[in-house]
């Protein structure tokens, strides 16, 4: 999908109408004064890595909600296992993100179907946020900045941000990600089993989006115009491609 970026100047919306794509593109009004950016990923390959990452979890969702936690904990091992091999098999490499997840659900949802205690898969949504805010922290103590290797790598653009504020971004997601491993563990104690696997599949999700959205709006609102301008030519280029 493609995604139209508006600015605001003195009160008016700025931006600039382009032909439409395949799919219809996303308006964002936002209130900082940006040039209009238009991102256009390949968008089979968008779809399959969209594909990949959810569908474990929208797996295990749907089978919880059909027969049970221990059926839905083996379907969400076999889908994690489908994510690790699918993603080799399309980029030829392995995400690391994805072999982790697969190696926590394994271990987890084993000794869940063995003991017959959903308490361990409980667990596994904590463990995995953990080691992701952990290694935030770990690059971070490395003089290496997770967030900005992954956004600007994702853009394929150097962003052009202050490191004291890709700093502030990294430790927001790391303290976002702890949280959420406290937060999940009291939900699966103090609620029920449904609710804790709706807070699990739907409650992170919306969680992680509000901190992409938080993400963008400060690169984009203290991104150099200089940045902002190459940025705009390299997207004009690949439109012309098109």
């Amino acid at each position: 999908m493609a995604m139209k970026v508006y600015g605001v100047r003195n009160g008016g919306l700025h931006g600039v109408q382009r032909s439409w794509p395949k799919s219809r593109g996303v308006m964002i009004p936002c209130k900082v004064s940006l040039p209009p950016i238009v991102i256009q990923p390949n968008y089979s390959q968008g779809f399959m890595k969209l594909l990949l990452d959810f569908f474990p979890v929208l797996a295990f969702f749907i089978t919880f909600k059909i027969f049970d936690i221990y059926v839905a904990t083996a379907v969400l091992i076999a889908g994690s296992f489908i994510q690790t091999l699918g993603h080799y098999l399309i980029k030829k490499q392995f995400e690391k993100l994805h072999v982790v997840t697969f190696v926590v659900a394994l271990v987890m949802g084993s000794l869940t179907l063995f003991f017959r205690d959903d308490a361990f898969i409980k667990w596994k949504v904590s463990v995995i946020y953990w080691i992701l805010s952990g290694t935030i922290f770990v690059f971070l103590l490395r003089k290496r900045i997770a967030m900005k290797d992954l956004l600007e790598g994702l853009m394929k653009h150097d962003l052009g941000l202050q490191d004291r504020l890709w700093h502030k971004i990294n430790m927001g997601w790391a303290i976002t990600m702890l949280l959420i491993g406290f937060v999940n563990l009291w939900v699966a104690y103090e609620f029920s089993l449904d609710t804790w696997v709706n807070f699990k599949v739907w409650g992170t999700m919306i969680i992680q989006l509000l901190m992409m959205v938080i993400t963008f709006y400060v690169i984009f609102k203290y991104m150099p115009e200089e940045n902002r301008k190459q940025l705009e030519q390299a997207d004009s280029g690949n439109t012309e491609d098109q």
